[in-house]
């Protein structure tokens, strides 16, 4: 199996803004690949879990705020400002806070004292903000735990121990099959651990209980965690809490606890959620970029637990989400509608956000649970909240974009070129493309499976009802536009070609239906020769293909990928020969289209380049090798398989030879259809004037730039804006008719 490119596949799946954010060190790449090697186990889906692939990018990623685990708020007017810090302003904040006082050595010595387990580990700082240091401590090259601590304090704010799961899971694996360590030896073990750790400070605290906490992520399954509050005049201090997680050999593989400004969040937050209990449980707690993840439990006098996300060091709480201990419990409750749940809504946005909350609008006046901010009566884009309330009036989810901007920081709308400019400059950019429509589209205008010629803004991706501004958008302020990557990180309209290539294409496949004759087309096309001794076969019962595997003497992938039914080649792999980087583009890509032409689907005469990967080090996203990859073509017009644009084929090629290493195909199918003619369409003015009219240009304010990166101030833009009926539906134009498709 090609881990590497499985790897890279599942992550070319996923958004292109998760892919530049991931940070891999040597361990997660190891975690990584475990995971993929042994996926079998069950997904339970408790606190935190993600249960697949894409959660193990998630935990690498420094920062992903787009879909991360959860989302922000403030509370009254002090949280409400809280937020309201420019970028600029952030910057200085932080750089004050990092100063270190106290060092990492000097924090992490009373836990090493107090677990003998890591008393020789070296510290590696991973990541400091809010003046909050992330650490991993190393046994040699090995992760043995992660820390958290205050840079100004040197408090430890949470620890986790790095344990061994069973490798691989049993297949018939619950928490029931493991013997866990009775509560009262769980919670004698905490209180030694803690009067080691803490000293004095120990005897301040008051055990609350002891709970199973399950999170089948990665090192262990099942804990029990042990809670304390801390005590003064014999009551307890609202929301200082710590907790201790006990693993199945009775060892502590987990501390937290709440810091200062953590509970003083809380407790203005009651002002929202006065059914908050002061002494909940810390369930789990860990260090993100924009600050911390929690997991706690009995946070109401209904016992839930909940998932939340703290901004920085407790300015404000960017998510809230209860969690139902078992599936049957997820039915127990009726989510709140209509005037009813749009007035629990707005009270909780009142108290949460105080004068604030006037700033942002219904999305929808007939749909609760969605509000958008408005400045000088424009949209915010990215600056939304969501929540979910039920008929009792309690909170069940609340999500808010953690960026927010001063109002000093916004440009006047006066600067905005006229609409009558963008309009301009969107019907220069107006697009053709094909949509075989090999799947049918659900709009009864489109018979099903009729191929399409469609006007489009963008070839990328498929354009959206009530569009956010992310993909495309007109600056304001230059009047020029501007695109972002589309799906799966495809750049054909950054890229702004008009070269289509043609070539012969074969008669039929090449096809591979044994090993050796796998072996001979390696042979044949790259000069290897292999050792049987590290052959495999895989099947991919995604789309039914089959691998033919061998390994090289670094235990890198060679191989052939077929149609498993026909034998039909559709992958060839091998690896580069070094690190080096001399063959330029113009080298590569001739090299790749020369290639290409043996291999693409018999009756394909034409392509055009929808991406190139620029050669650098191997990391578990990239090759680090030249790759390009195409689109379909027909008389210079893009064509894609149906409505989720994707490229057709890929070539890889070693930056230092200048020789392929790599092809794929992409296409789920591999059918042709016979296309509509181009010479006799509506002109483009025409499908200009139908886009608009359903999808007319608006004058917005943008948070995030076209990649979905935070800007350094608020930019103003013009962004189609269609009515809330077709949010979120496909819109296109068909060529030959003149007519909307909406899908």
């Amino acid at each position: 199996m090609d881990i590497d490119k499985q790897m890279r596949e599942a992550v070319r799946s996923g958004s292109q803004e998760s892919i530049e954010d991931v940070r891999f060190t040597k361990e997660m790449e190891l975690r990584i690949r475990g995971e993929i090697a042994q996926n079998k186990h069950k997904n339970r889906n408790r606190l935190f879990m993600a249960g697949s692939l894409a959660a193990c990018f998630a935990v690498t990623a420094v920062g992903m705020h787009q879909q991360g685990w959860f989302p922000q708020m403030p509370s009254g007017k002090n949280l409400a400002s809280a937020v309201s810090t420019t970028a600029t302003d952030k910057k200085n904040t932080e750089a004050k806070q990092n100063s270190v006082k106290v060092s990492p050595e000097e924090a992490i010595l009373p836990l090493k004292k107090a677990i003998t387990a890591i008393s020789k580990t070296t510290i590696r700082v991973d990541s400091t903000s809010h003046g909050i240091s992330d650490i991993t401590l190393l046994e040699g090259n090995n992760a043995r735990a992660s820390v958290a601590y205050d840079i100004q304090t040197g408090q430890i704010e949470s620890f986790i121990i790095n344990g061994e799961r069973p490798d691989p899971y049993p297949e018939n694996w619950d928490e029931t099959s493991v013997k866990m360590p009775s509560a009262k030896t769980a919670e004698s073990v905490a209180n030694a651990f803690l009067q080691s750790f803490l000293g004095e400070e120990s005897k301040s605290y008051q055990y609350l209980g002891t709970d199973t906490y399950l999170n089948e992520f990665w090192e262990e399954s099942i804990w029990l965690s042990v809670s304390y509050q801390r005590m003064e005049n014999g009551k307890p201090v609202p929301y200082d809490i710590l907790s201790v997680r006990i693993n199945s050999k009775e060892q502590v593989s987990f501390f937290g606890r709440l810091n200062k400004s953590e509970q003083a969040f809380f407790t203005k937050l009651t002002a929202a959620m006065p059914d908050l209990n002061p002494s909940l449980l810390l369930f789990d707690k860990e260090k993100n970029r924009d600050g911390m993840s929690l997991a706690v439990g009995n946070v109401n006098k209904e016992g839930h637990q909940a998932s939340l996300r703290i901004v920085g060091n407790g300015q404000a709480l960017e998510s809230y989400s209860i969690e139902e201990k078992d599936k049957k419990d997820e039915s127990s409750w009726k989510q709140a509608k209509g005037a009813k749940a749009v007035e629990q809504e707005r009270q909780f946005l009142n108290n949460l956000l105080g004068a604030d909350s006037e700033n942002y609008r219904l999305e929808d006046e007939s749909k609760p649970g969605v509000y958008q901010r408005y400045h000088n009566g424009l949209p915010v884009l990215s600056d939304e909240i969501h929540m979910t309330t039920d008929e009792s009036g309690l909170l069940r989810f609340f999500r808010k974009e953690p960026e927010t901007f001063d109002p000093s920081q916004y440009p006047d709308v006066s600067t905005a070129v006229s609409e009558e400019v963008a309009i301009q400059e969107l019907s220069e950019h107006m697009k053709l493309r094909y949509v075989q429509n090999l799947d049918a589209r659900s709009d009864e205008r489109v018979e099903k499976g009729r191929p399409v010629l469609e006007y489009t803004p963008g070839v990328s991706f498929m354009q959206k009802g009530r569009e956010d501004g992310m993909e495309w958008h007109i600056d304001a302020t230059s009047g020029k536009i501007a695109y972002g990557t589309g799906d799966n990180g495809l750049a054909f309209d950054q890229l702004d070609t008009k070269e289509a290539h043609a070539f012969q294409s074969p008669k039929e496949y090449v096809k591979v239906r044994s090993k050796e004759e796998a072996k001979a087309l390696l042979q044949a096309e790259f000069g290897i020769q292999v050792d049987d001794s590290t052959y495999g076969e895989n099947k991919i019962d995604r789309n039914g293909r089959k691998e033919y595997v061998w390994n090289d003497k670094n235990d890198k992938y060679i191989g052939v990928e077929v149609i498993g039914e026909t034998g039909s080649v559709v992958g060839l792999g091998t690896p580069r020969s070094n690190t080096a980087v001399t063959v330029n583009r113009k080298q590569a890509e001739e090299a790749a289209l020369a290639f290409l032409h043996k291999y693409v689907d018999p009756g394909v005469t034409e392509v055009q380049l929808a991406q190139v990967i620029q050669p650098g080090g191997a990391n578990p996203v990239s090759s680090g090798e030249w790759e390009f990859r195409y689109f379909m073509s027909k008389d210079g017009i893009p064509v894609l398989d149906d409505d989720n644009p994707d490229a057709a084929y890929s070539v890889t090629i070693d930056p230092s030879t200048g020789k392929v290493t790599k092809f794929h195909n992409f296409r789920e199918t591999h059918d042709l259809v016979e296309l509509p003619v181009s010479d006799n369409i509506v002109s483009k003015d025409k499908a200009v004037q139908e886009f608009l009219r359903v999808m007319p240009l608006k004058l917005v304010y943008l948070m995030k730039d076209v990649d979905r990166k935070t800007l350094r101030q608020p930019k103003l833009a013009y962004v189609p804006w269609s009515n809330e009926e077709l949010a979120n539906k496909t819109v296109t134009i068909d060529a030959v008719t003149g007519k909307i498709i909406v899908d």
